[in-house]
């Protein structure tokens, strides 16, 4: 040995090529072979290069309370049981180092009872079943006392452990631990271990070899961002088999059979921000058993292998995921999976795409431990298979402000276990389903009715599916079931809402206990027609309990037609104790339908009035009864007549007044005739002239049950545009017109009660001529003709039913004669000279409007029928034509008049609902009385007004007011 400084218990290597031995005395001893032995003190090396293969020796060894300091050092052992660097009670300090070892059950170092390190940039290469780092204070007087700090560092191992730790405390920064080989680990914490890693990256490649291992229940695991992985068969990434573990922002990867790439163990795993893709059969994401906890946060997990789980729990075990996103695709890869254990899930969401991968799958029998699972603000979806699995088990599941959706329409399938040796070994499930504020999509079925199934749907659930063998199931005031196909449910209590779906009208609701209802309400499909069509059907085992379900009905296409029993919808084994009422309007084609009772069971009945039993003649005389017979008294049944709707009404008025609006005859229009004259030296002379009128209509359809009022007003504006004579006498007048109008009706059902409204509002535009045999002395015949075209909005509003909008148009036109006779003249008081005329009359009125054709909002067609009537009238009319002394020298004259008509129409006006047509009645023959006066102020204004009545049979009845004015320019 050569240039050693020794100063205050210091020495320092300037230039070495043999090995030392430093004792605690300080005196200096050469060894055989290369060795640094450093027993007390201190010793600093760097550059040093040195190559051991004795079995049993490291090759720096440093002890009782010694400090070694080396840099670039570059240690290679091949020797068994030795290594790099042994440090015991003392303190190792080293950067780049290169250790190779490659002895059987080697170290690269080795940090005994109360030693501590701080190395940073070594690298550590072992060969030969030989470790990385060891930090063992196991046997030391304060156990736990070994300390080592690593940086920035590579160890690699062979068929042994990258880092150990017993009883020691490490910290690795940005390291890299490797390992291949079965059973080997990149990081391993055994008794009262104390591990921190920050950064880095930890690998394994063999079976059972984890990438980090915590051992017993006094060790503690701290890690963030890193990267653990691992490639064999049951390497997990991060093994918590006990212990207190921690970890976040990392990734972890495993590709193996039974690789998790988390496993929580006795004790507490937290997760927050990983990153989690696993391969291989049963690789899961996090695993908790043996009574272990698991938290995990903000964090992806993908699972690619069978029968991988994203998040399994076994018995006694728990798991607390939030805001985690669980993505599985193979084959079984359950998204979630609980044996007896505890779930709690929260602002998550599951999603699984492979072949029988339910999204929660249970299983396991226990008569001590159950399933417990929380699903909260957490969407799981399975694209293959039923979401939720409970295998012959005990489940109590809790689902909030979450949705839960099947690919397969299964939403939950719940079966049982048979022992087909002895069937006393069978095992039932039971299972509690709670949802609050939930989405719930597919079906609900149990595998037998020993299974114990119950169901609430709670704050606004809504469950889109059918369910079978149900053993319970309620709603509450705000939630919805969408019963999607046939169920049978044991007890059913509906607080809420049941609807079932249009796209089978034959699926039946099957109660085999009680049915409670507490103003919930049901929604049932029908085709309505007569007693066998098919519908929707509510069938209770047993009692309606007291209580209130209201009755919606949605007919599917259902033309309507007359029931005799109806159409039953609820049938009630037991006794009907509550009752069913409808809400809203039941309408087929023409016909109301009503809800009713006939003993336990409820029906739809068109029928106008409930069937009551007419009285039986007294019977005659029978033997007596049998003792203990009772016999049942026959009902006999009374055909009635269908409801109709009072919508049928609303229709018809609005195609009558359509087409009677604008019609007019030639005094109507002009007021008396023989005022056209007053100015007729002057051939150029024009005019215009104003009507308004005022009308009110009423009328019953023919079946007496429908009873209708109507109220219109039209204003008609026109003028001459052309006037000519050929002789003098005879005159040709020639106009054109335009008009507004509106109708607004109100029809009421005698039978139901029910009402509906209709509005006419449209326009008119056309011409008039009219001839005059004998223009200058008002008398002799006169023909007048007429043709406008209409077009008019309609609208229709039934209660309880969508409002109706459709147009109409068309033309109408008149043709009208008659003729003026003079029949006396005499003097009346105070100078009056008097004129008595007569006017019989005749018109034909041809009406086309016609009305478009549609479906209601709930499929009736509504064609309206009464267009291409033909209206006549023959009537005669009989006037005064009074002159007073007074207005001698005046134009002004005023003629009183009475007009008396017979009115006949060839077609009734109605409506056609589906293959049911409704008639106004009483229209076909009229009687009308008019009666006004028409006068001339001066030789330029006209004017002219009356009130008329008309009279049908069967109640019919019209009354109309009208003023006109005229001015000739």
């Amino acid at each position: 040995m050569d240039h050693y400084h020794f100063s205050q218990g210091e020495w320092h290597r300037l230039l070495c090529a043999l090995p030392i031995y430093l004792a605690a005395s300080n005196y200096v001893f050469a060894a055989n072979s290369n060795v640094i032995v450093v027993d007390g003190g201190k010793l600093y090396f760097e550059n040093l290069t040195l190559e051991n293969d004795t079995s049993g020796a490291f090759i720096i060894q440093a002890k009782n309370g010694a400090e070694f300091n080396g840099s670039q050092l570059f240690l290679t052992s091949s020797g068994g049981l030795g290594g790099g660097a042994w440090i015991d009670d003392s303190v190792f300090n080293g950067d780049n180092l290169n250790i190779n070892v490659s002895g059987n059950v080697g170290s690269g170092i080795y940090l005994a009872n109360n030693s501590s390190a701080v190395l940073s940039d070594i690298s550590i290469v072992a060969q030969n079943n030989a470790m990385g780092l060891v930090v063992d204070g196991l046997w030391s007087s304060s156990q736990g006392s070994a300390m080592a700090q690593l940086s920035d560092s590579a160890i690699a191992t062979e068929s042994a452990d990258a880092i150990s730790v017993t009883a020691g405390e490490v910290t690795l920064t940005n390291t890299v631990a490797t390992t291949t080989g079965d059973s080997s680990y990149a990081v391993k914490a055994n008794q009262a271990a104390k591990i921190n890693i920050e950064g880095g990256r930890y690998a394994t490649q063999g079976k059972y070899s984890d990438a980090v291992w915590v051992t017993t229940t006094d060790s503690s695991v701290n890690i963030n961002d890193a990267t653990l992985s691992t490639a064999g068969d049951r390497a997990i990434a991060l093994n918590a088999q006990r212990g207190t573990v921690t970890i976040a922002n990392s990734t972890l990867e495993t590709a193996g059979f039974n690789s998790y790439a988390l496993y929580s163990g006795k004790q507490q795993l937290t997760g927050d921000k990983l990153t989690i893709t696993t391969h291989g059969i049963g690789g899961g994401g996090l695993f908790a058993a043996t009574a272990g906890k698991g938290t995990l946060t903000n964090s992806d997990i993908t699972t690619h292998g069978e029968l991988a789980p994203g998040l399994l729990a076994y018995p006694g075990s728990a798991i607390t995921a939030d805001n985690v996103y669980v993505t599985t695709t193979g084959k079984q890869g359950f998204g979630l999976w609980s044996r007896n254990g505890q779930l709690d899930i929260s602002n998550s969401t599951i999603v699984t795409s492979g072949d029988a991968a339910v999204g929660l799958y249970v299983n396991d029998y226990s008569t001590t431990l159950s399933n417990r699972v929380s699903l909260n603000n957490v969407t799981l979806q399975s694209a293959q298979a039923q979401t939720i699995e409970a295998d012959a088990t005990i489940l109590a599941l809790t689902i909030n402000d979450s949705t839960v959706s099947s690919g397969n329409g299964q939403l939950m399938n719940v079966s049982h276990y048979e022992d087909a040796i002895d069937p006393a070994n069978n095992l039932y499930s039971t299972v509690t389903l709670t949802a609050a504020n939930s989405q719930l999509n597919g079906d609900i079925t149990s595998t037998n009715v020993a299974n114990s199934v119950a169901i609430e749907l709670t704050s606004a659930s809504v469950l889109n599916g059918a369910v079978n063998t149900a053993t319970s199931l309620a709603l509450d005031s705000t939630s919805r079931w969408n019963m999607s196909g046939s169920s049978v449910v044991g007890q059913l209590t509906n607080n809420g809402t049941i609807a079932f779906s249009a796209s089978n009208v034959t699926d039946t609701l099957t109660v085999t206990g009680d049915y409670a209802g507490n103003g919930g309400t049901l929604m049932f499909n029908s085709v309505l027609g007569d007693d066998s069509s098919p519908g929707n059907k509510l069938s209770v085992g047993g009692d309606v309990l007291a209580g209130t379900t209201y009755v919606t009905i949605n007919n599917l296409g259902g033309q309507g037609a007359q029931t005799v029993e109806g159409i039953e919808i609820v049938n009630v084994g037991g006794t009907s104790y509550g009752n069913f009422v409808q809400s809203g309007r039941i309408v087929a084609g023409a016909y109301d339908y009503s809800l009713m009772q006939k003993g336990e069971n409820w029906y739809l009945t068109s029928q106008a009035t409930s069937v009551v039993p007419e009285p039986t003649p007294e019977p005659e005389p029978t033997p007596a009864p049998v003792p203990g017979t009772k016999p049942e008294p026959t009902p006999v049944t009374q055909r009635t007549a269908p409801v109709i709707r009072p919508e049928a009404g609303s229709y018809t008025a609005n195609i009558a007044a359509a087409n009677t609006l604008f019609t007019m005859s030639l005094h109507d229009r002009l007021g008396e005739p023989g005022f056209v004259d007053a100015l007729s030296a002057q051939p150029e002379v024009t005019s215009l002239w104003l009507r308004q009128v005022g009308g009110h209509n009423g009328w019953h359809d023919g079946s007496g049950q429908l009873t209708t009022q109507s109220n219109r007003y039209l204003a008609q504006l026109g003028g001459d545009v052309a006037r000519w004579s050929h002789d003098g006498v005879e005159r040709w007048h020639v106009g054109f017109m335009a008009g507004y109008g509106n109708n607004h009706s109100s029809t009421r059902s005698l039978a139901s009660g029910y009402r509906a409204s209709g509005s006419v509002e449209g326009y008119s535009i056309g011409g008039y001529a009219t001839w005059y045999a004998n223009a200058p002395a008002s008398q002799g015949a006169w023909l007048d003709s007429w043709l406008l075209y209409n077009w008019f909005n309609n609208s229709v509003q039934g209660k309880g039913v969508a409002s109706e909008s459709y147009k109409s148009r068309g033309f109408t036109a008149s043709l009208e004669a008659g003729y003026t006779q003079k029949l006396a003249e005499f003097m009346g008081s105070m100078e009056t000279l008097n004129e008595w005329f007569i006017q019989p009359q005749a018109q034909v009125i041809w009406m086309g409007v016609k009305a478009d054709d549609f479906h209601e909002a709930n499929g009736t067609r509504i064609h309206s029928e009464g267009e291409g009537n033909i209206r006549t009238r023959l009537g005669v009319r009989t006037f005064l034509k009074g002159h007073h002394a007074i207005d001698n020298a005046k134009e002004r004259v005023f003629q009183p008049y009475v007009e008396l008509n017979w009115i006949y129409n060839t077609r009734d006006f109605g409506t056609q609902m589906d293959d049911v047509s409704v008639y106004q009645a009483g229209a076909r023959n009229l009687g009308e009385i008019k009666t006004g006066v028409e006068g001339q102020i001066n030789s330029r204004l006209n004017t002219w007004g009356n009130i008329g009545v008309q009279m049908g049979d069967k109640g019919y009845h019209d009354a109309t007011a009208m003023v006109g004015l005229k001015y000739h320019f």
